[in-house]
């Protein structure tokens, strides 16, 4: 089978140009989403928020207490990243797999959601486990070789989570085409597509940098408003106001061109 990559990678962009009410209500999922997060932090942040204030960003300059803080914040938000992506992630199939169907702007709570939800928290074990095994290959090689064993180790680790990624980039969204797990099928389906995946993913990583680097110069002067009216100004109001609604937007775009062209891969699949 041959894939047109260049073709699938802009999927998201006719997405986001034809169903733009969509997109905003995907951001309003994360932004409540973001909402979700904010509560659940707050009560373990909210003791050292005038230590944060004073570090200025300089983690080193937190105590024990604030850095345990920051870390059991951190563990909270990531399951409920993790469901959040899960029920975009089917919407943003479901607009791809059938864009006659919008209802409710292609948003559920079912099986699916259940699928996409675990094959995602299996891809994220799989990146975790590379993560920390290969920052420990890593630091083996260069105490027991030097600098250029821990450089070809990295370049080896590296090389290999490329590799793995790639072979398993169509595993959630042929989870979701083939109502079960698949992530057998996704492996081998992409052993013979493996270069054009590899270019799917570059370009897709590309396009999505652009939209955030446009999303920073927008938000930017925003952040200069909110700075140089001070706090409790009205301009510094509308100015964080603007950056509450751009956030979630951003990422509701920004997920739409990830997630959008692998999607399209896995429709045009042959079945075994």
């Amino acid at each position: 089978m041959k894939i047109n990559a260049t073709e699938a990678a802009f999927e998201g962009f006719r997405i986001s140009r034809r169903r733009p009410g969509v997109i905003a209500a995907w951001g309003g999922v994360w932004l409540l989403g973001l909402i979700v997060m904010l509560l659940a932090a707050l009560p373990l942040v909210a003791p050292f928020m005038e230590e944060f204030a004073a570090a200025g960003g300089d983690a080193a300059r937190l105590s024990a207490d604030a850095t345990a803080a920051l870390e059991r914040t951190s563990l909270l938000m990531i399951p409920i990243a993790v469901v959040m992506q899960a029920v975009l992630g089917a919407a943003v199939y479901r607009a791809v797999l059938t864009p006659e169907a919008p209802r409710f702007a292609f948003l559920r709570l079912g099986r699916d959601e259940g699928r996409v939800l675990v094959a995602a928290l299996v891809l994220g074990c799989i990146s975790v486990l590379f993560n920390f095994g290969g920052e420990a290959l890593v630091t083996w090689a260069t105490a027991a070789g030097g600098m250029i064993a821990g450089a070809v180790v990295w370049l080896a680790v590296t090389g290999l989570m490329i590799w793995v990624s790639v072979r398993l980039c169509l595993a959630v969204p042929l989870t979701f085409v083939r109502e079960r797990l698949a992530f057998a099928e996704a492996w081998k389906a992409a052993r013979p597509l493996f270069w054009p995946l590899l270019g799917l993913n570059i370009v897709v990583l590309a396009l999505a940098a652009i939209v955030v680097l446009l999303l920073v110069l927008i938000g930017w002067p925003l952040s200069v408003a909110m700075a140089s009216g001070g706090p409790g100004t009205p301009i510094a109001a509308v100015g964080a106001l603007l950056t509450l609604l751009l956030l979630p937007l951003g990422m509701a775009m920004v997920s739409t061109l990830l997630w959008a062209p692998f999607a399209v891969i896995a429709r045009d699949l042959p079945k075994p």
